[in-house]
């Protein structure tokens, strides 16, 4: 069905997806905010909320613009996973093997975003959609 549509309208592939560049995206007022207050929370190493729809988009577009090298993106699709599943996933993200227990995880996490900040000079950014 999706070949027979490209086919027809002349595209070369799907215009629609998780695979466009941010460029490539629409650019509305919305949009444009949400990236700038993205962006500002990265800069200020503060906590942001952001609701609404366009939330990856915007998170996507706000990442692209990164000097990666200086920073290290720590994403968890899922928030569900509780406070012991977020810690978890930071301390896999940074390369670390998670401590089995709560009273070990948490400052097992800490200390590795501080030593990724501090000895590896990159800011460590947490993205919890």
């Amino acid at each position: 069905m999706i070949d027979k549509q490209t086919a027809h309208w002349g595209f070369t592939r799907m215009p629609f997806g998780k695979g466009l560049a941010p460029s490539m995206l629409h650019r509305h007022s919305s949009h444009t905010q949400a990236v700038a207050r993205i962006t500002w929370c990265i800069g200020e190493r503060t906590l942001g909320v952001i609701t609404g729809a366009g939330k990856t988009v915007a998170v996507r577009a706000s990442l692209s613009q990164l000097d990666h090298p200086r920073h290290k993106v720590i994403y968890l699709a899922n928030p569900a996973v509780g406070l012991a599943g977020i810690h978890h996933a930071i301390v896999t993200a940074l390369g670390g093997v998670p401590r089995p227990h709560r009273s070990t995880l948490i400052p097992q996490a800490t200390a590795l975003l501080a030593t990724e900040n501090n000895e590896r000079g990159r800011v460590p950014v947490l993205i919890i959609e």
